[in-house]
């Protein structure tokens, strides 16, 4: 039996979840079920790169678009909306017009201009059943304090826009740039919603408004960006195997005892382990132990009172207390979560080494790989991205 069939996928799934998960990060969310899903997920997504067409897991192009929209007919009256983030909420803002729009988002002026836009355009191309998300890229002939504004620049015979970290750059003669030079605005959509109200409807991940079944109408005024992955005949040796081989070996060494370790630390080891990816550090139980310390002494140093030290100073010793007496349990899950994370990059370099239909990506003018890729497995996306490039980049920008 290879290493590939050895583990059996658990049944049980995760919580829903309100953000991608790194593929990494889901032994550290859900124990012995969440490496289960990331191994699969990531021998999925190398198998499809080899050329796999029964795969259960598709990846399509993650977007560094901002913000993301909600949009489409309301399940009960068939109305057209556009939303932020809030359209689930149990008091959701849902905008109809541009008086709605104005009034539920007057305080932030640039998502007013972006949510008009798309509230202009959508319903161009929407079907007349559905609520879809995507993530806009640029929008053009909107006001700014007084002036006219385009997300879009041509340079060097290119068009770019920047709606978040990356720059996108595309030749001005490719079908893409066509579309650039005609379009009011660039969406990327990548999700569709189902269900008869909105508070109950399920996520329906890695839609893709270029299939023929989609709904999506065609109008030049909307620029539908491309969200799949084209792959190569062939993809380039790796050391992928290598790494997911260490990572199932160190997994055996588990035990549900490791698991429970961790269970009151999941929060706190993903952000010690973004902190390493600032400093360029190695993910250890030790450096954990150290952070953690740093982390709980801060608490207690912001304390005025001597009874308010006494209780923090308490709960730090008992939390230190337990992570030194099961560092070795602590260590198991850095282990996998490394050698997960470097196997995952292997991927992620192959993917960002295609062509995206087209686009170049930078920073600062600096060239780049792309944000990354999202990888669905039985309707679970999973992120993946280059922590070390795109994530840091993210970090200083945010910095």
């Amino acid at each position: 039996m290879s290493f590939i069939q050895y583990i059996q996928e658990s049944a049980a799934s995760e919580d829903k979840l309100t953000h991608l998960e790194h593929a990494e990060d889901h032994v550290i969310n859900t124990g012995a079920e969440g490496f289960h899903h990331a191994f699969h997920t990531l021998n999925d997504t190398h198998d499809s790169i080899q050329g796999a067409t029964s795969s259960s897991t598709k990846t399509v192009i993650k977007y560094d678009g901002s913000p993301s929209v909600i949009f489409g007919r309301h399940p009960k009256t068939g109305e057209f909306f556009v939303a932020s983030k809030s359209a689930f909420n149990k008091e959701p803002k849902l905008n109809y017009s541009h008086e709605d729009i104005e009034k539920n988002h007057g305080h932030a002026p640039g998502l007013v201009h972006k949510l008009k836009a798309a509230f202009d355009h959508l319903q161009k191309v929407a079907p007349k059943k559905g609520v879809f998300q995507g993530d806009i890229m640029y929008t053009k002939e909107h006001k700014w304090n007084g002036a006219s504004q385009n997300d879009v620049k041509e340079h060097n015979g290119k068009y770019h826009f920047t709606p978040n970290t990356l720059t996108y750059s595309v030749g001005k003669d490719t079908a893409e740039g066509k579309k650039v030079a005609k379009a009011k605005i660039g969406v990327a959509v990548h999700t569709a919603y189902h269900g008869d109200d909105l508070e109950s409807m399920k996520a329906h991940f890695g839609f893709n408004t270029h299939d023929e079944d989609s709904g999506f109408k065609h109008h030049p005024d909307v620029h539908l960006l491309p969200t799949h992955v084209v792959h190569p005949a062939k993809a380039p040796k790796s050391n992928f195997h290598k790494h997911m081989n260490a990572a199932l070996d160190e997994f055996h060494k588990t035990t549900p005892e490791t698991h429970d370790a961790i269970t009151n630390h999941r929060v706190g080891l993903k952000t010690y382990i973004n902190s390493t990816v600032r400093t360029g550090a190695k993910p250890s139980a030790n450096g954990y132990h150290a952070w953690l310390t740093a982390k709980h002494q801060g608490e207690v140093d912001k304390l005025k009172t001597p009874a308010g030290k006494a209780r923090r100073q308490q709960a730090m010793n008992a939390d230190l207390e337990h992570v030194g007496n099961n560092m070795h349990h602590f260590q198991h899950i850095l282990n996998i979560h490394s050698h997960l994370q470097k196997a995952k990059d292997e991927l992620v370099k192959h993917l960002s080494a295609l062509d995206h239909h087209g686009y170049e990506h930078s920073i600062h003018g600096k060239p780049s790989k792309p944000e990354g890729f999202v990888a669905i497995r039985n309707n679970r996306p999973t992120k993946l991205v280059d922590r070390a490039d795109f994530s840091r980049a993210n970090f200083a920008r945010n910095d």
